[in-house]
């Protein structure tokens, strides 16, 4: 089994609303991580990125000892590393700013997947594959395609600031992959629906409504695609096309946690939802991993999910 995963690795320096400051990585550093342990030896855990040659040296040594991971094509290139700064209001919002900045992946650089059996693609930059090349893998590519939109919904300032806006061409992203996960925030952008990021719960018809506008604007073929809507301590909202409607269905996490550092969460979510996918499970199941990956990163703030540590 190989999986592949798609994206960028970020220093992060976050301050948290307690006070507290926190140096290290994040990005697809989380799905690498979360992946390893979860699945161990069992399959071949694949990462394509640029990393800056200022930070090269630090997360190769990070990456080499990690169970299953292959480093072959994790490219040091000569621009600064993504370097994240994170200031959070609670646990679920926050101002990010954005500095440095590794060049975008082109099809070449990712055609080393071909043989994986799934690729998980997360949008950490916004910029992190040049969209051509997504489309011209997408072709190539017999397998099935997770994404996580994330940041490719985050314009950038000069100044670094990062702000919410419809990004172009999304439509096209949701049209070369099999699953679409967004979180409440995004899923209110996408359909501009603020009232999905105000109610403390997505109501049915709110989601199904939401989630076939969305369809329509991707003009995606309704039975290949699977959209999971992450909403934090609420757990996840899987919504599919079945039997000629959209199904839809809340999967609560099993434990509730109010308080805790939320940075990389979504991308535990995405590997324990991809763990699900790659061990054939059902999509209840998918999404149950998913909760308890995102989970774990809140609880282990230096276990298992945590990569967040001195530079």
């Amino acid at each position: 089994m190989r999986i592949g995963i798609i994206g960028t690795i970020n220093r992060d320096s976050i301050n948290l609303p307690d006070g507290r400051h926190k140096e290290g990585w994040g990005g697809i550093l989380y799905n690498i991580v979360a992946l390893s342990s979860l699945i161990g030896r069992k399959a071949d855990i694949v990462p394509v990125c640029n990393v800056g040659q200022d930070c090269h040296k630090r997360i190769m040594s990070i990456l080499r000892p990690l169970t299953g991971v292959v480093t072959d094509f994790v490219k040091k290139v000569p621009e600064k590393n993504n370097h994240c700064f994170l200031t959070y209001s609670d646990s679920e919002n926050k101002r990010e700013i954005l500095k440095g900045g590794v060049r975008r992946l082109v099809y070449d650089d990712v055609r080393p997947l071909l043989n994986c059996d799934i690729i998980l693609l997360n949008y950490i930059s916004g910029r992190d594959i040049h969209i051509r090349s997504l489309q011209k893998l997408r072709r190539e590519f017999p397998g099935q395609i997770y994404v996580d939109i994330h940041s490719l919904t985050l314009g950038k300032r000069k100044d670094g600031v990062r702000f919410l806006r419809v990004p172009q061409g999304w439509t096209k992203v949701a049209r070369a992959c099999d699953y679409v996960q967004l979180n409440r925030s995004e899923l209110a952008l996408l359909t501009g629906e603020e009232k999905a990021d105000r109610n403390d719960n997505i109501s049915p018809r709110f989601a199904v409504e939401s989630l076939e506008s969305l369809l329509m604007q991707a003009g995606a073929d309704l039975p290949r695609r699977v959209f999971i809507v992450t909403d934090g301590r609420r757990g996840c909202y899987l919504c599919q096309y079945r039997s000629g409607r959209i199904g839809f269905q809340h999967i609560p996490p099993r434990r509730i946690v109010i308080r805790g550092d939320a940075t990389g969460c979504g991308d535990c979510f995405s590997a324990g939802f991809v763990f699900g996918l790659v061990r054939r499970k059902s999509l209840h199941t998918c999404a149950v991993y998913g909760n308890d990956a995102a989970l774990s990163r809140i609880l282990s703030q230096t276990g298992t999910y945590s990569v967040l540590e001195r530079p």
